[in-house]
């Protein structure tokens, strides 16, 4: 069973729990502050570009990295994001794990012209704070 957004109260923030009672449609949720934000899916040239990205960053990290394109991380319980790719160390991540939950070494925004410019300044703001030493938002 799927609730809608009329089944919470108007002045609670949504949690990373309440992200779970959203459908699965090819939307990206992420919560800023309590606050869903939804995006469409991306493009095919994104998808390209990621693909690309995800290729090279991966034959060029030793072993004790991961390259993961688009997982959750979950920076507290009213702050979730699923940057384009992230790169994580190999120990600080399980496979069973739902979401990234400790600070990647690098993430990445492929901006799109109707995002550039949350990516490049609110993301990049929270990213740094959740102590993401590295973010490339281009």
């Amino acid at each position: 069973m799927t609730a809608s957004r009329t089944d919470w109260p108007d002045d609670l923030p949504l949690t990373v729990a309440d992200l779970d009672l959203l459908p699965d449609d090819g939307c990206k949720y992420e919560l800023d502050d309590g606050v869903l934000v939804v995006s469409p899916a991306p493009a095919l040239n994104h998808q390209f570009v990621l693909g690309r990205l995800t290729i090279s960053l991966s034959a060029a990290c030793g072993d004790e990295f991961l390259v993961l394109p688009g997982p959750g991380v979950e920076m507290n319980k009213y702050q979730y994001r699923i940057p384009d790719l992230v790169v994580v160390r190999v120990d600080a991540v399980g496979f069973e794990d739902k979401s990234v939950t400790r600070p990647p070494l690098l993430a990445v925004e492929i901006a799109s012209p109707s995002t550039a410019i949350y990516d490049r300044n609110r993301k990049k703001d929270v990213y740094a704070s959740f102590g993401i030493a590295s973010y490339c938002g281009s």
